[in-house]
């Protein structure tokens, strides 16, 4: 297939080194200038493809001590050419940051095609903008997850540490689920489960609760440090994923989170449990454990609190389950709190800011106008 990757950082490149090695002709746009990456891009350009070392060929995790072959995949195409990219192609990958995902849209709408494939992920319901700015849509897809997560290593090569077993995508609208697994399971082998809609996949994006709740744990240990131990600097997986608070308050945030996707229709998964299904084979195994082990291939930090984990997540991920709590008589008391206090700490109101249903168009519709709409568009 022609696979177009839209976003050329971390994500994007890791995705497109795999799509590649798949077998498949992969294009990257790359939508932004002067932001991140620049001399990445130009290097895949220069090269025309990408170097890589994907060290999940062996096993899902990163082995450091024996890193995989530094190899390298042609690219059929490196551009910021929107027309040039997206025209033609059987299946486009979204991987830029959820706040960009309208402008997005409208960028890309005069090209797209309705016997296409869009994916985005992260999602955050950011498809239902494509759905509204494209005059001939395409079939719309959500992942929960990324389906390999991975750094850029060096200019014009990136680092592929982790795959995700299974990562479940979603469709809009959802009656049309058969159709695009039938494009999507011949580009990746983990996408081969399904979630009910996209209000699924949006709350099962394991960032809505491990970087939430995971920065909103640290900061008091960022700030001891800062003060005390200035050369030290707290992991959030390490250490704030470590304490009894934090998970007091991912289980809180839980019961919320199933209430919210039950009244949409969806299966009550709790947090690690959807974790274990993401990320382990062996479904008999204790899912804390399978959490754990993943902890030991995450990285360090972050060593700041404006970082992305609370800039996109908080406003885009608790903002919108908020939202949705509320479109269906669901209080989110602990969701509320956490964007409430974040949003304290950074100067900023999320709740003004995030993604709302009243901002995704959608604002106006009951709960059954809401089915209906995740159903069949």
């Amino acid at each position: 297939m022609i696979v177009t990757i839209v976003g050329g950082g971390n994500a994007g490149s890791g995705n497109a080194f795999v799509a590649a090695e798949n077998g498949h002709e992969v294009r990257i746009l790359k939508t932004s200038r002067g932001v991140a990456h620049d001399a990445h891009f130009e290097a895949m350009r220069e090269n025309g493809g990408l170097w890589g070392i994907d060290n999940t060929r062996s096993a899902k995790y990163s082995d450091f001590e024996h890193e995989a072959e530094r190899t390298f995949q042609p690219l059929a195409l490196v551009t910021r050419d929107v027309e040039e990219a997206i025209v033609g192609a059987d299946v486009i990958m979204v991987f830029v940051l959820v706040e960009f995902h309208e402008d997005l849209a409208r960028r890309l709408a005069p090209y797209l095609r309705e016997n296409q494939l869009l994916i985005l992920a992260p999602g955050y319901l950011g498809s239902v903008y494509f759905h509204r700015h494209c005059p001939e849509p395409p079939l719309l897809s959500e992942a929960e997850s990324n389906a390999h997560d991975a750094f850029v290593h060096e200019p014009g090569c990136v680092k592929v540490i982790f795959r995700n077993v299974r990562n479940c995508l979603s469709y809009l609208p959802a009656e049309a689920t058969d159709r695009g697994q039938a494009i999507a399971s011949e580009l990746f082998e983990t996408y081969r489960d399904t979630r009910e809609n996209i209000v699924a996949t949006a709350l099962h994006n394991p960032n809505l609760t491990v970087h939430t709740v995971g920065m909103y744990a640290m900061k008091p240990m960022m700030d001891y440090c800062a003060k005390y131990h200035p050369d030290e600097v707290p992991g959030m997986y390490r250490d704030a994923l470590s304490t009894d608070f934090a998970w007091a308050v991912v289980d809180l945030l839980d019961r919320e989170r199933m209430d919210v996707l039950e009244a949409f229709g969806c299966e009550r998964i709790p947090y690690l449990e959807a974790c274990r299904f993401r990320n382990e084979e062996d479904l008999s195994k204790d899912a804390r454990e399978v959490f754990e082990a993943y902890k030991v291939v995450t990285p360090g930090g972050p060593d700041t609190f404006h970082h992305r984990y609370i800039t996109e997540d908080v406003p885009y991920g608790l903002v919108l389950m908020s939202s949705l709590g509320r479109a269906v008589g669901v209080p989110t008391p602990t969701c509320d709190h956490v964007v409430q206090v974040v949003g304290a700490v950074m100067g900023r109101d999320y709740f003004i800011e995030g993604r709302t249903l009243d901002k995704l168009g959608l604002g106006s519709l009951g709960r059954d106008e809401l089915l209906a709409f995740l159903q069949r568009g």
